[in-house]
């Protein structure tokens, strides 16, 4: 009778959910499937990212749907024959669709080049960039949208010397770059490596990776830290530090989320430099300023171990997905809960399994916790989502019926979609720094009678003012800019507001006084080119 009982609660305990099952979902079958990140889509639905090998074993960029329960409604699989496509980061866009970042080798075999792909709401391509690279091996790692249908997208090996590993390009709605800007330049990085952006509330982004840098504790010694790059929206460097400059702390990190002061809560792994030795998955947070403010161990004991997702739950406690081994028993991948102080609350376990990897994490609208990765099953490589509510109890299966991709026009249907027709785009990174003459003013007739023409530069180099370290965007497409020409008293003689379109201004200066002049483009409040202009 009691097992009838515990029959019928799960079953009518209410008309919207099924309780007693655990919600764990396996995609991919026998084709190998990598699942890089996870979000809830505008009709409760799941949509994940990530990668998928063809029936010729070859990869393609690939996207999932599915409902409310994880049961896959229709997939796409992006790319050509023969050639390697990922997607390792994305986002959810304003109009329904996703934006996704990745790397492939469409351009040429022995080199990888980031791409970027643009779907709607219907899972359709509206464009695709490759973005020519010149280091011949670079990956875009994540992206963000930001306003105006404007991205930031976050690259790795751009170039291949030293302190050319972690850009950022701001692209616009369209794919075409706005600025590029190197970060980590400073000598004293080596090693440097990017993971993951997350967004401020001040209109800011977070880059979270890891350098070797040199820590006085250990002399002579270079260890590994969390670097955490804070940048603003037009490009400039707020801060660039390693996770404790002085503090002998061994540290990585790979996702960080901010509080509503904006401080930064990093998910990652501390190396234990006393007793027990070992690696933990750790907890770390960070001033709005960049300063160093505790660590937790998640795990204390435990030999490897790493913290690789990190999200907020509407009460501001923090859970992220963590997994070590420790000396004896099995490998772990667990959620582990703690308040913002860092302290434990209660724990998951996933699995037991070893080959696990979890990247991707989101919080849906009724607080529950998704989760996206993927494991080694039989020797294939199948995708993984798990379902979690606040309590970190598995998340019921919804009964009541949800109506999906209601702002597509007609059925998705499951394919493959060629990108045999991506642009490429040839960055001008290397024109603007060895042709230094397209970055400054023009003018002529020089001296000048009645009329002189002034041509504007074809990209603007602007200097960061403020930012604590030195630090050069280069802008290659802007709304407007302005124009003025300045007497040698420092009198206004002539301003205009110009157009990106509008290469070449032409100004009477037939009524000026003879001597020297100066013009300048002022461009975001800074001067970004100037150059001097005789009348005779």
């Amino acid at each position: 009778m009691r097992k009838l009982f515990l029959i019928v609660v799960c079953i009518l305990i209410g008309s919207l959910k099924l309780l007693c099952q655990e919600w764990k979902r396996i995609y991919g079958g026998s084709l190998n499937t990598i699942i890089n990140n996870i979000y809830e889509h505008y009709d409760r639905g799941i949509i994940m990212s990530g990668m998928q090998y063809d029936n010729t074993y070859h990869p393609l960029g690939h996207l999932m749907k599915t409902d409310i329960n994880g049961y896959l409604r229709w997939s796409r699989s992006f790319g050509i024959p023969l050639k390697y496509i990922n997607f390792f980061g994305s986002r959810l866009t304003t109009d329904g669709g996703l934006i996704a970042i990745g790397m492939t080798d469409m351009i040429q075999n022995s080199c990888k080049d980031p791409i970027v792909i643009k779907v709607n709401v219907c899972g359709e391509k509206e464009w695709c960039k490759i973005y020519d690279a010149p280091g011949c091996n670079a990956v875009g790692m994540d992206i963000e949208a930001i306003q105006n249908g404007d991205y930031i997208a976050l690259l790795n090996g751009w170039k291949s010397g030293d302190q050319e590993q972690i850009w950022l390009f701001r692209l616009d709605s369209l794919g075409e770059v706005v600025w590029s800007q190197v970060y980590a330049t400073n000598p004293a990085f080596s090693s440097e490596i990017s993971y993951s952006l997350s967004k401020t509330s001040d209109s800011c982004v977070i880059i979270t990776g890891e350098a070797y840098y040199p820590d006085p504790t250990y002399p002579g010694k270079s260890i590994i830290k969390i670097i955490l790059i804070r940048v603003a929206l037009d490009g400039t460097s707020i801060f660039e530090v390693p996770w404790g400059t002085n503090n002998g702390v061994y540290s990585d990190g790979r996702q960080s989320v901010v509080d509503s002061k904006n401080n930064i809560y990093t998910a990652g792994r501390r190396a234990r430099t006393t007793a027990p030795g070992g690696d933990s998955p750790c907890l770390f947070k960070t001033s709005m300023n960049g300063e160093p403010v505790f660590y937790t161990d998640l795990k204390s004991a435990s030999v490897a171990g790493m913290t690789s997702t990190l999200k907020w739950f509407a009460d501001s406690t923090l859970a992220s997905v963590s997994q070590w081994h420790n000396s004896s028993g099995p490998d772990t991948t667990a959620v582990i809960k703690t308040d913002s102080l860092g302290n434990f609350i209660t724990q998951k376990t996933l699995t037991t399994l070893s080959e696990y990897a979890i990247w991707g994490s989101d919080i849906t609208y009724n607080n529950s916790l998704i989760l996206g990765g993927y494991f080694k099953n039989s020797g294939v490589i199948n995708g993984c989502a798990f379902k979690l509510n606040s309590d970190l109890e598995y998340d019921s299966v919804y009964t009541r019926p949800f109506t999906y991709d209601s702002l597509c026009p007609h059925p998705i249907v499951s394919d493959t979609v060629p990108l045999d027709d991506c642009e490429v785009v040839i960055v001008g990174l290397d024109d603007a720094e060895q042709h230094p003459e397209k970055t400054r003013l023009h003018i002529y007739p020089n001296p000048a009678g009645g009329q002189v023409n002034i041509v504007l530069p074809q990209y603007l180099v602007r200097h960061n003012p403020g930012s604590i370290l030195s630090s050069t965007t280069t802008w290659f497409q802007w709304d407007k800019t302005r124009l003025d020409i300045l007497s040698i008293t420092g009198k206004l003689m002539f301003t205009m507001e110009i157009p990106k379109q509008q290469a070449t201004v032409q100004v009477n200066t037939s009524a000026w006084p003879a001597g020297m002049y100066f013009a300048r483009v002022v461009f975001m409040n800074e001067s970004v080119a100037e150059g001097k202009l005789v009348v005779e």
